[in-house]
């Protein structure tokens, strides 16, 4: 009865509140934070007429290969098997796939058995990653600005996370003085590399990579350097996408050193298809064996029909075109650069991966004051890129409050009409 609904109701309202686990409140100091900013700028970004370029997700199909191959395999009773869940460590013919993959593009020998984990998405590799590396007192350096999950999972892992600033006006390369400042030959556990970069679509340099190299060799912490390289298919730097493991053996060979390698990759960003939730990690067999053991107790398995689709697609990669997604974001940045300085802005060019990063400082006093004039004024939806930096945003240097981050994984039409918007965006009109 409406009653009994009511006095229903009335005795969970008043019911004491749930106390949250210490480990929640560690992440989010008590609220949800920046991820409360970001649902809300994501549902803004979603009302209609608005351009959004907030979210790195394409608007295009995907692999057609993946998508054939899936939907064929979900609706045959030869293949209903792959309806129903696939080993823990993956389904053998996706495992081979990424081994063969990965030997006809780079030349790099992955043992299917041995050296690869098939994960639920990119991020859930990370998580893992962390998981199994990670103990209660252990540092993990990161490079900020960074993916913004990667902070909480080191938290979450007992780890603590040391911070190393990556400066526009340096072309957010890394800075061997300020990684020796926070890096702990006692306590460094994991060095976090993303290249192609997000946000800011740096590739990291051969120098880098020897720095790197040079700082964790020194470890006695048995650091480990974790790659996250989600956009290797969206790289237009000279020479293209190089694998950090096989960057690190390298140097390894010449300084007679050991710097162990965890490599993150994702159909999401490989294929396009950023849905499927299908990632993978390339290591050490010692290191794979551990992360399919934290794997186990998590996801299981990542959902064998859409597996069996990736690997289809993986196989139909013959060179480094993905699908011709290389060129159309780099088609995409130039566009945006070129509108963008028209108007006054300083942009940072990339070289890989999904965004534009634009410093906004010339006009506006935040990135969010920046974002929203634009939202307001043209129905565009962009990414102030608070969210990451893991320093709060009062000790960040007046340009970095401004910087906003530009999805640039869309459509040519897309993008033509965004672009055409921002040009009747005056950034020097009183507000």
């Amino acid at each position: 009865s409406a009653r009994s609904v009511a006095a229903m109701a009335k005795a969970f309202s008043s019911a004491p509140a749930t106390e949250m686990s210490e480990r929640l409140r560690s992440v989010t100091g008590g609220s949800t934070g920046h991820m409360d900013e970001w649902r809300k700028l994501l549902k803004d970004a979603e009302q209609p007429g608005v351009v959004n370029l907030t979210q790195g997700y394409p608007d295009f199909e995907g692999s057609r290969d993946a998508r054939k191959a899936a939907a064929e395999a979900m609706l045959s009773e030869e293949t209903s098997r792959l309806n129903q869940y696939s080993p823990l460590v993956g389904l053998g013919s996706l495992m081979q796939s990424i081994s063969d993959m990965y030997k006809r593009l780079w030349d790099w020998e992955l043992s299917a058995e041995k050296n690869i984990l098939v994960t639920t998405s990119g991020t859930e590799a990370i998580s893992v990653a962390f998981q199994t590396l990670i103990s209660p007192g252990d540092e993990v350096i990161l490079f900020e600005p960074f993916f913004p999950w990667y902070a909480p999972v080191a938290k979450l892992a007992g780890g603590e996370a040391k911070l190393v600033r990556l400066r526009m006006e340096e072309g957010f390369s890394i800075s061997k003085e300020r990684l020796l400042a926070q890096f702990d030959r006692k306590k460094t556990k994991m060095i976090v590399l993303n290249t192609p970069h997000n946000p800011t679509g740096r590739v990291l340099s051969q120098s880098e990579l020897e720095i790197v190299h040079e700082v964790a060799s020194t470890s006695e912490a048995g650091c480990v350097v974790f790659s996250d390289e989600a956009y290797e298919g969206q790289c237009w730097a000279s020479g293209g996408h190089k694998k950090i493991a096989q960057e690190m053996a390298k140097l390894d060979r010449e300084r007679g050193a050991s710097v162990d390698v965890l490599t993150m990759g994702t159909a999401s960003k490989l294929c396009s298809l950023t849905g499927w939730r299908v990632g993978w990690l390339l290591g050490s067999e010692q290191i794979i064996s551990g992360c399919k053991a934290i794997h186990g107790y998590g996801t299981y398995c990542a959902p064998t029909v859409l597996q069996h689709g990736i690997g289809k697609a993986l196989d139909g990669f013959s060179d480094f075109s993905f699908d011709g997604t290389s060129d159309l974001m780099k088609t995409n940045a130039e566009k945006f650069a070129q509108v963008l300085r028209d108007k006054g802005f300083e942009v940072y060019m990339p070289l890989g991966g999904y965004f534009v990063v634009v410093d906004c400082s010339a006009f506006f006093p935040s990135s969010m004051a920046f974002c929203s004039a634009l939202l307001a004024e043209c129905k565009v939806a962009m990414a102030p890129m608070n969210m990451f930096y893991g320093t709060p945003s009062e000790a960040l240097a007046p340009n970095e409050r401004c910087f906003v981050r530009i999805a640039i994984c869309k459509t040519e039409g897309l993008i033509e009409e965004a672009i055409s918007r921002i040009k009747t965006f005056d950034p020097e009109k009183k507000r």
